[in-house]
């Protein structure tokens, strides 16, 4: 199975990660190839910590352990830029990268969100719109609370106008500027937001209350954008389940 390279883990687990664990993420991604070579002795005491302190950073990030981490950093996997000329079978393994993004402490976060909110509004564009209203629809059928905005003014306009809303943006790309401008308005009315992009830093998961990653590539191809959906029903379809588990 194909696994997420470091920089793509760090991500998905920024929001569980503590000062110490910043602080060796730093210095892992200035020295990578000395790491590499490093006992977990000899990056403890270069970071002035203990061994167990990177244990359980490893485990965080999802590693078996120390030296599975400096197996990946040795293999340099960073396959990010993906076009379609690489190998045939790319998407099953953006599939299985995408399973190992489903975190349940993450879901159960947002769940306990959902319980509270008095609305809940799910807004994409372009061809992300299908799956969002999919999934909206899905969640008002046992909550009788959520809904699918198409329109960027309807929704500002119940974002300026109403209280206690969770609002759920998708983008892939998470730099779509209309979804962009929409979250930007959340955070400002303070309304929780969360978010599901492609595993990457992008702009629209820095502003979000909770950020959810799926694993699918920008593809094009003689202009068409024949970017996977499949991994954004993944993980919002996890999220479901451990919704619907509360209530039935």
């Amino acid at each position: 199975m194909q696994k997420n390279s470091f920089e793509q883990r760090v991500i998905n687990a920024q929001y569980k990660l503590n000062e110490t664990e910043d602080a060796l993420v730093d210095y892992i991604k200035k020295h990578v190839r000395d790491v590499a070579g490093m006992s977990i002795s000899e990056l403890a005491r270069h970071i002035y910590t203990v061994p167990n302190t990177i244990m359980r950073f490893c485990k965080k990030l999802g590693y078996c352990g120390y030296v599975e981490l400096k197996i990946e950093l040795r293999n340099g996997i960073d396959d990010q830029s993906v076009n379609m000329s690489t190998k045939s079978n790319h998407q099953q393994e953006w599939l299985q990268r995408t399973f190992l993004l489903i975190d349940s402490q993450r879901e159960l976060d947002i769940v306990s969100q959902l319980h509270r909110a008095h609305k809940i509004i799910f807004f994409a564009v372009g061809e992300t719109a299908y799956v969002a209203s999919n999934f909206a629809h899905m969640f008002n059928a046992i909550n009788q609370k959520t809904s699918f905005v198409t329109y960027e003014n309807q929704i500002i306009y119940e974002i300026d106008n109403e209280e206690n809303i969770l609002i759920f943006l998708v983008s892939l790309s998470g730099e779509t500027a209309q979804v962009l401008k929409v979250g930007k308005q959340a955070k400002q009315k303070n309304h929780y937001l969360v978010t599901l992009t492609h595993l990457t830093k992008n702009s629209l998961a820095k502003m979000a209350d909770t950020a959810l990653y799926c694993y699918s590539p920008h593809k094009n191809w003689h202009g068409y954008n024949l970017t996977d959906k499949m991994p954004l029903f993944i993980i919002l379809n996890s999220l479901f389940y451990r919704y619907f588990n509360t209530i039935v």
